[in-house]
């Protein structure tokens, strides 16, 4: 996980150049969410507020922000805050995007913003078909190699789940057999701290890790977090049944995703680097997908 710079830390001649664009900064905020930039704030300066976030382009994961560079031309305002500039300074990348005053929404099963994402998905899958050619990335080329049952069973941990344990194989059956394939632009990454709700809607922030895919799987995404907000499987199923790709999506294809899903966060949560949260998802993707398999 990257470093995060206070604004002071930045070189002065990347600094300048942002002034350029935002007028003479006044004071910064970080973020309370988002921990993949070296620099990420919102920059009050006297232009008015820019959300700014940038890496050093020699990093490993600087592709992610040269990805959400290519495709913010290409977001729709109701669904993302634009791009406004765009900086290459001395070995730096840095964004700077409209700044959007809401909170998070909430996913709990008494929230009043359920509606309001519901409608966010479904406009998701369709403005952003066809994908734009401008999409470097492929879902199903990043993902399907990715480790997941096959590599936990490889790790043998005394500590695995029993169902899982006792699955291991029909799940890494699954999880090989995934398909992801499809002419949408996916998000990939969706989930309430990349939301934002104001006036009513809801837009989607951090858009570096986004592919071409199938136009359900930002919905699929969603309906983990439900059940991690308290939501039964059935109910997470139910609300994702409004959005048009997902009840569309054959049911062994769902079921495959499940699988792949919750392998990968198996996976990723017995890294020494996992973050503290990593754990918990995991354990409501194997939920979901245990409750897909019966």
């Amino acid at each position: 996980m990257p470093r995060r710079h206070p604004w002071t830390e930045l070189p002065s001649s990347v600094r300048e150049k942002i002034e350029l664009h935002t007028g003479p900064l006044r004071w910064t905020r970080a973020p309370e969410f988002g921990k993949s930039s070296e620099f990420s704030a919102t920059l009050h300066a006297a232009g008015g507020p820019v959300f700014c976030k940038g890496v050093r382009v020699d990093r490993p994961y600087a592709w992610t922000h040269r990805n959400e560079a290519a495709v913010a031309p290409f977001l729709p305002a109701m669904l993302a805050p634009q791009l406004l500039w765009e900086v290459t300074q001395d070995g730096w990348l840095m964004l700077g995007f409209e700044y959007v005053p809401g909170g998070h929404p909430s996913l709990v099963p008494t929230s009043c913003d359920l509606d309001e994402i519901g409608d966010l998905v479904v406009t998701m899958s369709e403005a952003l078909t066809p994908c734009p050619t401008a999409a470097r990335h492929s879902i199903a080329d990043r993902w399907g190699g990715a480790p997941g049952w096959s590599a936990v069973h490889a790790l043998s941990p005394a500590d695995l789940d029993p169902w899982a344990r006792e699955h291991l194989a029909v799940l890494a059956t699954l999880e090989r057999g995934a398909w992801l394939d499809g002419d949408t632009l996916v998000h990939a990454d969706l989930h309430p701290a990349h939301m934002l709700a104001e006036d009513g809607r809801v837009r989607v922030i951090d858009w570096a890790r986004s592919g071409r895919g199938a136009a359900w799987i930002d919905t699929a995404h969603v309906v983990v977090r439900l059940i991690h907000d308290g939501h039964t499987p059935e109910a997470a199923e139910a609300w994702a049944m409004h959005v048009p790709a997902f009840a569309k999506a054959q049911e062994p294809v769902i079921t495959a995703f499940a699988a792949k899903l919750a392998g990968m966060g198996e996976y990723i949560a017995r890294s020494p680097r996992a973050r503290p949260h990593t754990r918990a998802l995991a354990d409501t993707a194997r939920r979901w997908a245990r409750h897909r398999l019966g």
